[in-house]
């Protein structure tokens, strides 16, 4: 593996991990609102959007090239921006969790081209 297959691999580990461990903490803190539909929607988004990040590191560290690793890679980056953007809304008054989002989304973006040069 090149060295930006590494950095592909660990950020989509790190991130993935980190989002099903953010909403953990949350859920066992009671700091979700289940009883609205559209944030039970969001949750399980969050929890796709972090599996499939999380397999995408584990097929890159497995064969970085392989056909399903790059789709997987490229889904799961893409899932990762699309939370980026979509989820500051629901975060009004957090400024730590909205810096967070946007420089997610730079770095998301960065890791692409890196997914993209090596290729």
């Amino acid at each position: 593996m090149s060295l930006c297959d590494w950095i592909v691999a660990l950020f989509c580990l790190s991130a993935g991990v980190g989002i099903i461990a953010f909403w953990a903490q949350r859920l066992a803190a009671r700091q979700v609102d289940l009883d609205q539909p559209l944030m039970r929607f969001h949750l399980a988004a969050e929890f796709v959007t972090g599996a499939v990040l999380t397999a995408a590191a584990v097929a890159t560290f497995v064969d970085a090239r392989a056909p399903g690793t790059v789709a997987t890679v490229g889904l799961g980056l893409g899932l990762l921006v699309y939370a980026s953007l979509q989820s500051p809304p629901f975060y009004p008054d957090d400024k730590r969790i909205r810096v967070t989002l946007w420089l997610t989304l730079v770095a998301t973006v960065a890791v692409f081209v890196f997914r993209v040069a090596t290729l």
